[in-house]
């Protein structure tokens, strides 16, 4: 793959031969385009494939979030493919058995400088809902006081997972969520994070455990 600085096909997009142009963010790349495959995949290529499917259908629900909130751009480097690269990272391939493995603790939603969650507490007490609770680490500052829930879940036995922005405020210490009643007698594996007021500053995402929705 190239790079192009001030060429004759400045602005310009598609293909000749093999060589494709692509402008991507404001930079014009040139590259081969890829033979056509011949022979079947192989089974650590399908399983490779594989990841990216089950990855791309856990972004879906906060990708536009993603977009925004995930660390900053770096030349090419998008919010987006950052948070991608993660989960790639975080959905780990054995090759012996032929599986994906994610470690779910390692799968973040959101990455920036503000200060991060503490949660204290995720619990199912009442049928069709779940409980949770965080520490106020505001310090008495009533910016931080005010930052924003954001919440991230999955079902067992799903790969698309529910986003939910704006649920509570630092200060509340705690939220009950609603879940789908489909997800009842199901366990959920949850993860949370704070948006500032401003809608520019977020904290990086923590998971906070499992729960068994009663």
């Amino acid at each position: 793959m190239g790079k192009l600085n001030d060429s004759l096909l400045s602005g310009s997009t598609g293909r000749t031969g093999r060589l494709v142009v692509a402008n991507v963010a404001g930079t014009e790349i040139l590259r081969a385009r890829p033979k056509k495959r011949t022979s079947a995949p192989s089974p650590k290529q399908i399983l490779i494939q594989e990841r990216m499917k089950q990855c791309y259908n856990f972004i879906l629900p906060y990708k536009e979030f993603a977009s925004l909130y995930f660390g900053t751009k770096n030349g090419m480097n998008s919010c987006y493919t950052q948070a991608f690269s993660n989960l790639l990272r975080a959905h780990k391939l054995d090759y012996a058995k032929n599986t994906i493995v994610p470690v779910y603790s390692e799968i973040q939603f959101a990455r920036g400088g503000l200060m991060a969650a503490v949660p204290t507490g995720l619990s199912s007490q009442a049928a069709g809902q779940i409980t949770l609770e965080w520490y106020n680490n505001a310090a008495g500052d009533p910016e931080r006081d005010a930052d924003e829930l954001q919440l991230l879940y999955l079902a067992e036995d799903e790969q698309i997972p529910i986003f939910m922005e704006n649920l509570a405020q630092r200060a509340d210490t705690s939220v009950i969520v609603t879940v789908p009643p489909n997800l009842q007698g199901k366990k959920l594996r949850v993860w949370i994070a704070f948006r500032a007021q401003d809608m520019i500053r977020v904290s990086i995402s923590t998971y906070v455990g499992e729960v068994s929705v009663q």
